[in-house]
């Protein structure tokens, strides 16, 4: 069922932001622009004969606008990973339809994990590889839609439901990461405090 990953995550993420952020804009900010991404998810329409959906959109222009304020050595840089990542995207949407016997599981979650991992290993910090993910998805869903419509005659819904279960999954997957590198630092601080303490109970 398509739109299922993206309702339950999103909503999910919602109540978090809401109601156990701290009081402050940017809990504000976030909780309004996610409830704004789920209202606007159903909404599409249709430019020329390429049918399209808004939520698409709004979220290209968020990618692009939070990418403003980098230099132009960064953007290369997030550029060509993107690329690489909407290649692998968009090659893996044309397997699925060409030799459909390599999906074995879910199909999205198959995506995202491909997605995630080339992220993580051309990239070095986590809100970076975060968004250049989504970007190289974004570029992903174009490049799938285009050779799908022209050379297959096949008409799709550019930034569909299913584009983002898949965007979903890999914020889940990032924020499963994230937490699992807290609980290993929490727990490495720990560790290292401890033969501290014991020192000083001792000499005490």
């Amino acid at each position: 069922m398509e739109g299922v990953f993206v309702y339950w995550f999103g909503w999910g993420l919602w109540a978090i932001i809401s109601f156990f952020w701290s009081k402050t804009k940017e809990r504000v900010s976030s909780a309004i622009l996610i409830l704004a991404l789920l209202i606007v998810l159903p909404i599409s329409f249709q430019i020329g004969q390429v049918h399209i959906h808004l939520a698409f959109i709004l979220f290209f222009i968020y990618l692009c606008w939070y990418m403003k304020t980098y230099k132009i050595a960064r953007l290369a840089h997030m550029f060509i990973v993107s690329i690489t990542i909407a290649a692998a995207h968009g090659g893996f949407q044309m397997l699925l339809i060409f030799d459909p016997v390599i999906e074995y599981a879910d199909s999205r979650w198959m995506a995202s994990c491909l997605t995630t991992i080339i992220a993580f290993f051309l990239f070095h910090t986590f809100k970076e590889r975060l968004y250049v993910a989504f970007l190289g998805l974004v570029q992903g869903e174009l490049l799938s839609s285009m050779v799908l419509s022209r050379h297959m005659r096949i008409e799709q819904a550019i930034g569909d439901l299913y584009f983002f279960d898949i965007v979903a999954i890999v914020s889940l997957l990032f924020s499963v990461v994230w937490m699992i590198q807290q609980i290993s630092s929490w727990i490495a601080n720990l560790l290292i405090a401890d033969p501290k303490q014991r020192v000083l109970k001792h000499s005490s």
